[in-house]
């Protein structure tokens, strides 16, 4: 997949992989062309070299009370399509579904590092939420990569840790462009495991 960097991170230690995908009225036509579901396979495939189960949360970031599923390598396909279905259209509602995400790994009592890819497609309107949960959650074993693709605003994210005085070491930011699924497997792994493998070593 993404080459020595992958390698390091399986040699390393296991992983939990969890998904949390943006459910704002900006993706609509991201999930109608399945390149939401197309996304979420390439997580799914980076999990089963991670994790050990084979199974990915997945949370959608779109209300107040986040919809938590789960996508399986026994499962997958169509997968994403047919759970969004089942979820209200959000607008910029991020730090809820970081939260349950958190909350579902402390409740499952893993003890391997969360590793969280955060998809995205626009600004946040609860950024000072955003801020104080990555704050937060740097000394719980957790790892947040936000991955910008769609048609939308993502300077927060791309400048998280563009300040000196307010960084974060367990943050990372990777931007797959509109159409993640013409990233080729290497550079498109490289970019999801890179900043996670040297958190791991740091």
């Amino acid at each position: 997949m993404a080459g020595s960097s992958l390698g390091e991170v399986i040699a390393a230690i296991g992983t939990a992989v969890y998904l949390i995908l943006d459910h704002d009225w900006s993706m609509e036509e991201l999930y109608g062309s399945f390149a939401v579901q197309a996304f979420a396979e390439r997580v799914l495939a980076l999990s089963a070299n991670l994790d050990d189960d084979g199974t990915v949360p997945v949370l959608f970031s779109s209300g107040e009370e986040p919809f938590l599923e789960e996508i399986r390598l026994d499962n997958y396909r169509g997968r994403i399509g047919q759970l969004h279905t089942q979820v209200d259209w959000g607008s910029g509602n991020v730090a809820e579904a970081m939260r349950r995400a958190v909350s579902h790994y402390q409740e499952s009592g893993a003890t391997d590092p969360a590793f969280i890819v955060n998809q995205v497609g626009d600004e946040p309107w609860d950024k000072a939420e955003v801020r104080a949960l990555l704050q937060n959650t740097a000394s719980l074993g957790v790892f947040w990569l936000f991955v910008g693709f769609g048609r939308g605003k993502l300077a927060f994210y791309k400048n998280l840790n563009a300040s000196t005085s307010a960084t974060f070491t367990n943050v990372a930011f990777y931007d797959a462009g509109k159409n993640p699924g013409s990233v080729p497997d290497e550079r498109f792994y490289a970019g999801l495991v890179d900043a996670f493998s040297a958190w791991l070593h740091r």
